[in-house]
């Protein structure tokens, strides 16, 4: 049973005097294996560049989704404590006031973040359709 001969192997007389030839075949190998590794480097680089940009907009997608959900969802109830039954009318009043203002700034933050998610996913498109005009 005889196995297949390599033809990648060359079969040299040893200590042959003709090193120059040797010194360019050894070259010419290391070139084809420098070109393959910047072949395979580059193919990486650009795997990872896609994939970054795709866990970015899956990012983007969530974070978007979590704030927004936040924003239209009612929150829970809190429970009244029997302390509230105690408070006089004139304080009862102020707590409604401190409540409504709180209300407010509630909304106000919720729209600012709504902007600051918008501005951050324009961005990130501008990038992505950056990249595709270099690519």
């Amino acid at each position: 049973m005889s196995s297949p001969i390599d033809s990648s192997v060359k079969i040299t007389k040893p200590f042959s005097s003709d090193t120059d030839k040797d010194k360019q075949d050894l070259m010419l190998d290391a070139d084809l294996y420098r070109d393959k590794l910047e072949l395979q480097w580059n193919d990486l680089k650009s795997d990872a560049t896609q994939y970054s940009k795709q866990a970015l907009i899956i990012g983007g997608v969530l974070v978007t989704s979590i704030v927004l959900l936040k924003a239209v969802l009612p929150k829970g109830k809190k429970h009244q404590y029997e302390e509230e039954d105690y408070l006089y009318e004139e304080e009862k009043k102020k707590i409604n006031k401190k409540k409504s203002k709180f209300a407010v700034g509630q909304a106000v933050q919720s729209l600012a973040w709504t902007l600051a998610v918008g501005w951050a996913r324009q961005k990130l498109n501008h990038i992505i359709a950056d990249e595709r005009k270099t690519e």
